[in-house]
């Protein structure tokens, strides 16, 4: 009868050994924990299981009957390890926490997610928070409250960026690590760059061209969107007004299923557009509607991660003229500018074992613009298209991107490394190139290592390897220091070359019409640069008050600056030229203030601009501009309330212009400044968000500004920088299980 009885249990006992073991990581909070990376380790076999949890936070594991190790990481957790004489059954493990009041944690151009004390970059986190709590729609409306940024804006072309005093080109923007096509005039449309589904936008400063390659020798903006959701289910939909005419809908859900994850997310924003003053049909800012949608399949099994994600995108913009009217006649020429992304890209991550891991990604972008011309009968109301090349302007462009990266990031290591692979082919294509189809192709590998001299001290040496199929591309290092010094200080000083292949549209564009006449040039030079950045960052914690302040500076030096200029003043063409060296230093001083549940923050950022006419005439070497930022956000958590002000001065931007008679004045542009208040309250356990708020409450529209006359528009002493004060309410509402 034993003999039968220890024969069952044994049964029993080796049936659950086949079938494995659950073992649930929790957070906190208790909750289920999905994408911790789990190592089970035999220490007596020395066999290894990595495992990574699924959406109900499970891991299904063979048991160990020997002493084992359990080391789990998760990137918003700390680190847990245990050893136990041997592992069965089921298990549930929570994790603490990070403290993140300091520190959010950073993905970009890492070896393993880390905090931004831990990095050697310089990097600064817009979250999820900061960008509810600005209520901002899209990526013009949240960078225009940074430091060292100036956002313009442009009827046609849409919003612009400088950073650092260098210009878009020179800013590397991506999207969950792929980069955005479709430049206008060297900037991408921030207005474009919806921020629905945006978990948080990491901002790194400094020299990244030997990690990103061309476009990143002054800094990447990398927009990273939500990858999981917080239950087995989730959905909402996202709300906003603004009195300005600004009427925003979205919607989005989703789900969470044993190894898998399906986010979908899409919506409508409409602008009805805005002028000072009535002018009929005209408006200074253009009407536009925007449609956009996200699809996002996530796959995980023991130790690999696969993704899959669309995200596609249209916009009209509307270009109404002003009446003609007669007597006998009433009608107007109406531009409708339409834009169509697409992009499809294909994502993995496999961890080998503790230390080292391997990731790719594969994406297809796909870049459509469209310009028609219109003449409509203001009486009838009928449209009628106007022939020819001059009205009508088609620009197609693909890009295909590969990477792939191998990755040591051992803890407590004195060296970790990285290598990898990063491939592009880019082609252009439509009536601004003569209908033939432009390519261009870089193919490059990379490599960098963080080296721990001392424990304080660190140096992060990378190097990057091009073949570009047009130019000789040079060998591009950069090399970063951190040092950490006692009570809490650090110091971050990074030095890179910087390297840029002039692109498709400055080399052969052709965009001629009854108002425009830009023709690229196939003879441009690539730039060359020399690019610095340095800070020195203090963290303190007196009582219950946490200080963070930040003295950084940068200094950028490109040689064969491409730039859009008139090389004749009698004539009415503009071209790419390169017009030699231009350089630009400057730096920030900020200070944060965390106490309980409030947050202080304010700044001030020096930029100065290298004066290309200071040769021509006794004139400053340097043009100089300031700019100054402040925010409070206060939160009540028994209130489920928050309450934000934002401040940003924008100082007047100097400047030297060329006259008709070859001599030479300076001139400036006005200064102005955006005031923000917002107030934000959960309902239902905070299913529901309620926010409202006034929006450039000091009522700023346009400036004085000194334009010269562009290629794109005429001379004036006007620049549109705001819609004048208005009052916005959203509602954010998520239910799910």
């Amino acid at each position: 009868m034993k003999f039968l009885q220890l024969l069952l249990v044994g049964t029993l006992l080796l049936s659950n050994l086949s079938q494995g073991q659950v073992l649930t990581v929790l957070d906190s909070k208790g909750k289920p924990l999905s994408q911790a990376v789990v190592f089970i380790t035999a220490l007596d076999q020395h066999s290894k299981q990595v495992l990574i949890s699924s959406p109900e936070g499970i891991i299904n594991y063979q048991p160990v009957l020997s002493k084992v190790q359990v080391f789990i990481s998760h990137l918003s957790f700390e680190n847990h390890v245990d050893t136990l004489p041997s592992l069965s059954g089921d298990l549930h493990i929570r994790l603490v926490a990070k403290n993140v009041a300091l520190d959010e944690v950073v993905v970009t151009s890492e070896y393993a997610p880390r905090t931004t004390g831990e990095s050697v970059h310089t990097v600064s986190v817009i979250n999820r928070q900061q960008i509810d709590n600005q209520a901002a729609p899209d990526l013009q409306s949240l960078l225009s409250q940074q430091l060292t940024m100036r956002v313009s804006q442009d009827a046609a072309l849409g919003s612009g960026l400088t950073m650092n005093g260098l210009s878009g080109q020179n800013i590397k923007i991506l999207v969950d690590g792929v980069p955005v096509i479709g430049r206008l005039d060297g900037n991408i449309d921030l207005g474009q760059m919806v921020l629905s589904n945006v978990e948080r936008i990491e901002v790194v400063n400094g020299p990244m061209a030997a990690s990103y390659g061309t476009d990143a020798a002054g800094g990447v903006i990398n927009i990273i969107t939500k990858q999981a959701v917080d239950r087995l289910y989730q959905a909402g939909v996202n709300l906003l007004y603004e009195s300005v005419g600004q009427y925003n809908a979205d919607m989005f859900a989703g789900f969470a299923h044993g190894k898998s994850v399906l986010l979908i997310n899409g919506g409508r924003n409409f602008f009805d557009g805005w002028s000072e003053s009535d002018t009929g049909r005209w408006q200074e800012w253009k009407p536009k509607e925007q449609y956009f949608g996200n699809i996002k399949y996530r796959f995980t099994h023991k130790n690999l991660v696969l993704g899959y994600q669309m995200s596609a995108f249209h916009e009209k913009l509307s270009n109404k003229g002003v009446p003609r009217l007669s007597p006998y006649f009433a009608y107007a020429f109406d531009q409708f500018y339409t834009t169509i992304r697409i992009t499809n890209q294909i994502n993995s991550s496999y961890i080998l074992n503790r230390d080292w891991s391997v990731s790719g990604t594969v994406s297809h972008s796909y870049y459509h613009r469209t310009k028609n011309t219109y003449r409509k009968d203001l009486v009838s109301l009928n449209e009628t298209l106007l022939p020819g090349l001059d009205e009508q302007d088609t620009t197609i462009m693909n890009s295909w991107m590969g990477r792939m990266v191998f990755s040591r990031a051992k803890i407590n290591a004195r060296i970790n490394y990285q290598a990898g692979i990063d491939l592009s082919v880019e082609n252009a294509d439509g009536s601004r190139f003569k209908n033939d189809v432009k390519q261009s192709g870089d193919y490059a590998a990379f490599a960098s290592a963080e080296y721990t001299i001392t424990q304080n001290f660190q140096v992060k040496p990378a190097i990057r390897i091009s073949y570009n199929t047009d130019y000789n591309s040079p060998v591009v290092p950069s090399v970063m220091f951190k040092y950490d010094f006692p009570k809490n200080i650090q110091a971050r000083i990074s030095y890179g070359k910087g390297y840029r292949a002039p692109g498709i549209k400055e080399r052969y564009l052709y965009f001629v019409d009854i108002n425009h006449n830009i023709q690229g040039n196939e003879n441009l030079q690539p730039e060359n640069s020399d690019n610095f950045f340095a800070s020195i960052n203090k963290k303190s914690v007196t009582g219950k008050i946490i200080h963070n302040t930040q003295l950084s500076g940068f200094y950028n030096d490109i040689r064969n600056l491409i730039t859009l200029a008139q090389p004749d003043p009698d004539a009415s063409l503009f071209t790419y030229i390169n017009i030699g060296n231009f350089s630009t230093h400057g730096g920030t001083l900020t200070h944060s203030i965390n106490w309980k549940n409030v947050s202080v923050n304010g700044g001030a950022g020096l930029t100065g601009r290298y004066n290309i006419y200071a040769d021509s005439g006794n004139f400053k070497p340097y043009i100089y501009s300031y700019d100054f930022n402040a925010g409070v956000q206060y939160s009540l958590p028994k209130l489920n309330l928050t309450t934000a002000i934002f401040f940003k001065y924008n100082g007047k931007l100097p400047g030297y212009k060329l006259n008709d008679d070859n001599t030479i004045t300076q001139f400036s542009n006005d200064s102005y400044r955006f005031l923000d208040a917002t107030i934000r309250k959960g309902f239902f356990k905070n299913v529901l968000y309620i926010g409202t708020g006034v929006k450039n409450i000091l009522n700023i529209t346009n400036v004085n500004s000194f334009s010269q006359g562009t290629a794109h528009s005429s001379a004036g002493n006007e620049q549109a920088v705001g819609t004048g004060r208005t009052l916005f309410v959203r509602l954010q509402y998520t239910p799910g299980k």
